[in-house]
């Protein structure tokens, strides 16, 4: 038999610290980091679940395809793995004039800001974007 030792480990959460964007300055005018944790693959599935949308099927009443909202899923998850700054702080927001962290990332970033978070997001989850372009290519 073998030794399942190896996988019998309590997960540390581990923190990184990310750049989100240069124009976040603390008072020695360094960028401040935004910090990413991971999540496990359970509570990846959670949100998963809540992002899929039942679509009414043309001519066939009662009958419904499913769609996923890749944008809901990316909100999602960008609010259980931002760890700081607290995107769910209505001071934060209300500075802002915004409700909610969808609205908010848009008030804190730039488009291309906001899509290199959400891609550091993916990598702290164990996506590879490498393993995606291989896998468009084939």
């Amino acid at each position: 038999m073998e030794n399942l030792e190896a996988f019998m480990i309590k997960e540390k959460e581990e923190i990184v610290d990310y750049i989100a964007s240069s124009k976040f300055k603390d008072k020695e005018g360094n960028p401040v980091p935004w910090k990413i944790k991971s999540i496990t693959a359970d509570e990846n599935q959670r949100i998963r679940k809540d992002c899929y949308i039942n679509i009414p099927i043309n001519g066939k009443r009662g009958r419904y395809t499913k769609d996923f909202n890749t944008q809901k899923y990316l909100v999602l998850l960008a609010t259980e793995c931002v760890v700081y700054p607290d995107l769910q702080n209505a001071k934060l927001q209300d500075f802002y004039k915004v409700k909610g962290v969808e609205q908010l990332l848009g008030k804190l970033l730039k488009p291309g800001e906001y899509d290199d978070l959400m891609e550091k997001i993916q990598e702290v989850n164990g996506y590879s974007l490498e393993e995606k372009v291989e896998e468009a290519k084939n």
